[in-house]
């Protein structure tokens, strides 16, 4: 049966009938549309969203990959938040609380 029509079948019948009323009901034919925007607006916020989840964790990413990274190589704390002042564009206050978790973790 795929990709044909069973007319035979009484429920196949029923859908058919009921396609053709709503098609000819203009208030029904609006609700219906209505609601497939609904239905593509959500999908739309959902995806993104997503995007927006994505780039976040992506970014929190790198950044503990920052820290690590000059954290093993020895350098300073101060020039750690430096790094992630310019790189992320974070304020310094948030960027000095950033690395004071990381090395709190670190320990």
């Amino acid at each position: 049966m795929r990709n044909q029509v069973n007319n035979k079948s009484k429920f196949i019948t029923k859908i058919q009938d009921e396609i053709v009323k709503i098609k000819q009901e203009p208030e029904r034919r609006r609700g219906f549309m209505k609601f497939e925007l609904d239905l593509m607006d959500a999908r739309r916020e959902e995806r993104e969203e997503g995007i927006k989840k994505g780039k976040l964790k992506a970014e929190e990413k790198g950044k503990n990959k920052l820290v690590k990274f000059l954290s093993d190589q020895k350098t300073a704390p101060s020039e750690i938040v430096a790094a992630l002042v310019n790189v992320y564009q974070m304020s310094e206050k948030a960027a000095q609380e950033y690395v004071a978790e990381y090395m709190k973790i670190k320990r």
